[in-house]
């Protein structure tokens, strides 16, 4: 099943900050729920290990991502894969930020492609259920650039 979820947010921080924020993978990893464990396994790599919780579905997941395009102070864009509690996922999650009188505006968009038993639950409830999660994870994002 296909994903697809976007939005902005706007933080009281230069574009400096907030991008290096969001490269740093250790930073990153902070907001994903049920965070187990991150390890940076190269420049750019890292992988995850975290707990699941998608409807019916529990369990350990593990999720390798990677930034593969970069420029500095205004686009950021990584790709991983996850495993886990039978499923998997494969997803883009890109950032661009903006410059704005106030700080920064950071627009962002989640593409994934969910597959095995979290596909099965069906399209509705997966579509609610990781509009939640992705929506969980870009506001945690914010609220740790708000309080760097």
């Amino acid at each position: 099943m296909r994903l697809k979820y976007e939005g902005f947010f706007e933080v009281p921080k230069g574009r400096i900050e907030v991008y290096e924020f969001l490269v740093d993978p250790r930073k990153f990893a902070r907001a994903l729920p049920g965070l187990k464990n991150v390890e940076v396994t190269g420049e750019g790599e890292f992988k995850v290990d975290l707990t699941i919780n998608i409807g019916p579905l529990r369990g350990d997941a593990t999720v390798t991502a990677r930034f593969v395009e970069a420029r500095e102070h205004s686009h950021a864009k990584v790709t991983g894969r996850g495993r886990g509690a039978g499923s998997t996922l494969d997803f883009t999650l890109t950032f661009i930020i903006d410059e704005i009188n106030t700080g920064s505006k950071i627009n962002w968009v989640f593409e994934g492609t969910v597959g095995g038993l979290a596909a099965s639950i069906g399209g509705r409830v997966l579509d609610s259920i990781a509009r939640n999660i992705i929506n969980d994870v870009v506001n945690d994002l914010k609220n740790q650039l708000l309080n760097l």
